[in-house]
Order: C-alpha cells, then structure tokens, then sequence
C-alpha cells in the first residue's frame, strides 16, 4: 500500500510539471486509482481549509494606523430621552426600528467624543461604531451619524449593530465578536458590558465618563450599579466614582477618559 501510495504521490505531482524521479509503474491500477483519488481529496480538503481561514482573517489596519471602536449610547450620542420618550407598546421588548428613527429630533451628540473621533478620522485612524441596539432602520442612525464626521457612515461597515444575547435568564454582551472580526485596538464606551466585550476580544477598553443625568437615569452597568448603594453585589456608591475618575482607572482596569461636557440643558 506504501508503495502504491509513494506512485500516487509522484503522479500527483507530475499533474503539476515537476519531473519525475523514477519510472511509473502500475501493477495494480485499482489500488493506484485508490490512492490518486484519496490525495484528491486530500487536496480539495487543504484548499477549502485555507479558503475558510482566509475569509476568518481580522482587519488589520496598516503600520501605524489603529482600530478604533465607540459604542453609541452615552458614549457618542446623550439618547436619554429617546429611551425615556419610546411609547408604552413599544417598551416590552424595546422596539429598536422606531428607536433608531428617532435620534436626529431627541439625541444630542457628546461633544468631547465627537472631537476625539474627529481626531483619529483626520489622522488617518479607522473609525468603527458598535451599539447594542438592534439593527432595525440601521440606516437612519448611520445618516444621522454621517452627518458630523467626516467619514460616510454606513450599516454593516463601520456601523455595527450587537444586541445582547439571553443566557440562562441573564443578558450577555455579544460586542466581543464584532471586535475580534475588526482586530481593534481600543474600544470607547460608557458600560460595565463594554469594557468586559473588550478585554474578553484582547483589546483595551477605555472608559468615557457617563454624564450624571443618565447616570441618574440608568445606574445599572456603570460601575456595577451606583444607585444601588453599598451592597455585596454593588459596592461602589456614587461618591466612589469620583475616586475612580481621580485616579483614571476603572474596577475592570480600564482607562478613564476624561470628558468635559455640559450636557442637555435640561
């Protein structure tokens, strides 16, 4: 059978012009023929292996060019009132097409996240967007985004949409993905979820400050859950954030960025 499979190996490689080494012979053509289609399938196999890790290949930006993803809520835009102002038949579950059609007339755009955007776009950095909001009407969010970079902004491109996942009763970010699909190097976001996606796909997360109104508004995700109090689950308090924020780290070793911002007037 060695032998056998020694003359399919040179006839294999025949096919492809290399000179042969010795005389072929085939005293046996059934086994031959055996042998000849297993390293056909052999090959057909190692070609659709590489073909499938080619395709699996992250992004990689160029020397000297970063990866860059921003969560969109609390981090780009102060959305509080879309969420607060979505209509009672479509809170249960949240209805993310009529959600996503409303930024443009409610949200407000964070200005310090926008100027550091701008920044890595005019020195030439790739720039992604990674929310946990549904895709449905994506692309009213893009045009809306669209409108104050300098880069068009497009669904499934550089805007990416990662719902959480449900396992056993609990909501699980499923962001980690998208960025290990783009080879980031840093993340930007406001939660405790965004920070976990990024060190779960090996990129450093970097924390933008969630403005105190919705903090206010929604504790839950932010340094556990300040609103909380002091509790086993939820140690930190409110007054702890500003200890964190003194010292530019987060409770997951993330970075502080920080922001300087105003926010909504009211």
């Amino acid at each position: 059978m060695g032998r056998y499979f020694q003359i399919s190996i040179r006839k294999f490689l025949s096919i492809y012009g290399i000179k042969k080494t010795s005389k072929l012979c085939f005293n046996n053509y059934v086994i031959y023929l055996y042998n000849y289609r297993m390293i056909t399938f052999f090959k057909k196999t190692i070609q659709l292996a590489l073909l499938i890790w080619f395709y699996n290949i992250p992004l990689a930006a160029e020397a000297g060019i970063l990866n860059v993803g921003f969560d969109i809520d609390d981090t780009v835009l102060f959305s509080r009132d879309v969420f607060l102002n979505i209509p009672a038949n479509k809170r249960n579950p949240i209805d993310y097409g009529w959600v996503n059609k409303q930024d443009e007339r409610m949200s407000i755009f964070i200005e310090p996240t926008v100027e550091l955007i701008n920044y890595f776009i005019n020195n030439g950095h790739n720039i992604y967007f990674i929310t946990a909001r549904s895709g449905e009407n994506g692309k009213f969010l893009a045009k809306f985004l669209t409108k104050n970079f300098n880069i068009k902004i497009t669904k499934n491109k550089n805007l990416f949409f990662c719902p959480k996942k449900m396992i056993n009763g609990k909501r699980f970010t499923t962001k980690h993905l998208t960025m290990e699909k783009l080879n980031l190097d840093l993340f930007y976001g406001d939660a405790d979820s965004d920070m976990i996606a990024a060190l779960k796909a090996g990129v450093r997360p970097v924390r933008i400050v969630r403005h105190d109104k919705s903090v206010n508004q929604y504790g839950k995700n932010y340094f556990g859950n300040t609103l909380d109090g002091k509790s086993k689950e939820n140690p930190f308090a409110t007054e702890d954030l500003k200890i964190f924020y003194s010292k530019s780290v987060g409770i997951f070793g993330e970075s502080i960025y920080p922001i300087i911002w105003n926010g909504p007037e009211q």
